[in-house]
């Protein structure tokens, strides 16, 4: 399944568009979750747009022309071309027009598309992250045996 992401959205439910370059820190964090495919769609900077990859992630920034008003716009058109694909699709967004315009794609074309909410797509990824990287340490009598265990060895 690839996962769309709405990614000023998600940065925003991770508290992370006041940071000078959200953007990267937010690609780093999926980087590090679960090892799915994802779009991450961001506002474009400039006419031209971008996109890069990188591993499992691709790294959209729309154009700010006439076709592409914001980033919305080019996650809906991820939304139409996924959306019968086999590979399957989700969109991850808290943006009620987003929802709102795939929801009618799905109902108009009768094809599948999951819908998760950016709010809780963000409490999943900071749970992950806190549970793998939450710092481990061991109680005195823990590291005590240790010890004990180290300079028996020592001694031999």
């Amino acid at each position: 399944m690839i996962n769309i992401i709405d990614a000023n959205n998600l940065a925003g439910k991770l508290d992370l568009l006041k940071e000078e370059s959200f953007d990267e820190k937010l690609i780093e964090l999926i980087g590090r979750y679960k090892k799915s495919k994802y779009i991450l769609v961001f506002d474009g900077r400039d006419r031209l747009g971008d996109k890069y990859e990188k591993g499992n992630i691709t790294a959209i920034y729309t154009p700010k022309d006439e076709f592409y008003q914001s980033a919305d716009d080019k996650i809906v058109e991820l939304a139409r071309k996924y959306l019968n694909s086999g590979e399957g699709a989700k969109i991850i967004t808290d943006d009620l027009e987003i929802i709102g315009k795939v929801e009618k794609i799905i109902n108009d074309s009768g094809g599948k598309i999951n819908l998760e909410k950016a709010s809780v797509f963000a409490q999943k990824l900071n749970s992950y992250l806190e549970n793998k990287y939450e710092e481990k340490t061991l109680a005195d009598d823990e590291t005590d045996d240790i010890s004990r265990e180290l300079l028996d060895s020592w001694k031999q």
